[in-house]
């Protein structure tokens, strides 16, 4: 653990090295769309100017030959010539800068976070669409029917999932969404602190060599930049940890056995741990990339229910109030989290 924390010590000295150089970059750049806005603003200014000139000149010309009059105008060659190199040059200088805010940006992309080790994003939104089926199946197949609510031994977690959690308990056709969002409840743990996958331990020692970088509240990128790398790092050192595998399962049968009713207890734990792997093999995969899992209202809020059903980011799958309030998290939503954050798969809910 020593030589980890010293690993990491040392990368995150360079990375915060890297962090400077890379809002530097990103400062330059700024400033070169500004500067290049303002020049091409300017030039187009210019360009108009000199077309109107132009066609001032040319339909001038145009009258004077067809009039008797003595009004004419007359252009040098030189003073042809002139207008015509302006116009030339300032395209020029407009291609010039052009080039210029083209390299900052591909200079930029090189210095931001790597890609998702080994996985192209769509195949990431594949694995995380699998685990949904996943425990949706398993909830299907193991803990779909009514249970009485006195079996239940921790009524806590359940008031946290919904407020009317003894209505799905016991309404049929509905339990299976409560015990799904339980299920979901444990594994949110694998995809809200950073490297649980590799153990609590490490996910810990990661907590406090980032604690400097949140106590001087450093920039939402720069951190999520460390977050993926630190990441990296910790996955090409240590496997994930099977024994933090164990724990969750044990902790998720002993909530689930008592309410799956005449289910194989050994079926049903076999199909947890199942469950509990693929979480912690794609919290590993999704810490290494910028994609965020919230099963809450808004990043770092707690509140699973009680707020406004929003439709751009959250599937409804049933309808019990006119209140439009979500009543239920059935299932966390995935986003990316970049400039802002952006849908990849809606939260399914029941208001």
């Amino acid at each position: 653990m020593d030589s980890l924390r010293k690993q990491l010590s040392e990368t995150q000295g360079a990375l915060t090295e890297r962090n400077v150089k890379f809002r530097q970059v990103k400062a330059d750049h700024a400033q070169a769309v500004k500067s290049w806005l303002e020049e091409k603003a300017a030039l187009e200014s210019k360009i108009t100017r000199l077309e109107a000139e132009n066609l001032r000149i040319n339909g001038a010309r145009n009258d004077t030959q067809n009039t008797d009059g003595d009004d004419t105008v007359t252009i040098s060659r030189s003073e042809m010539e002139e207008a015509k190199q302006n116009y030339a040059n300032m395209g020029k200088a407009l291609d010039a800068k052009t080039k210029q805010c083209e390299t900052l940006e591909a200079k930029l992309a090189r210095s931001g976070p790597t890609s998702i080790a080994g996985l192209t994003e769509d195949q990431v939104v594949a694995r995380w669409n699998q685990l949904r089926d996943q425990i949706r199946t398993l909830s299907l197949e193991y803990l779909s029917k009514p249970f009485p609510v006195a079996s239940v031994t921790n009524e806590d977690e359940f008031k946290m999932l919904s407020p009317h959690w003894k209505s799905y308990a016991t309404t049929p056709n509905m339990t299976y969404y409560l015990l799904r969002a339980l299920i979901w409840r444990y594994m949110i743990r694998y995809f809200e602190v950073p490297c649980r996958a590799w153990g609590r331990d490490i996910s810990n020692k990661v907590g406090e060599i980032a604690e400097p970088l949140i106590s001087r509240k450093a920039p939402e990128e720069e951190i999520q930049v460390w977050r993926i790398r630190t990441a990296a790092l910790v996955g090409k050192t240590f496997p994930i940890d099977t024994d933090y595998i164990n724990e969750i399962t044990t902790k998720l049968a002993k909530a689930t056995l008592p309410l799956a009713g005449e289910a194989d207890p050994a079926a049903l734990e076999a199909a947890l741990r199942s469950v509990v792997t693929a979480a912690a093999e794609l919290g590993a995969v999704l810490d290494q990339s910028r994609f965020v899992v919230l099963m809450s209202n808004a990043p770092g809020s707690a509140l699973m229910h009680g707020f406004p059903f929003v439709e751009n980011v959250m599937d409804m799958r049933a309808k019990l109030s006119s209140k439009g309030l979500v009543d239920l998290m059935v299932t966390p939503g995935l986003f990316k989290k970049e400039a802002n954050y952006s849908v990849v798969v809606k939260a399914e809910v029941i208001c």
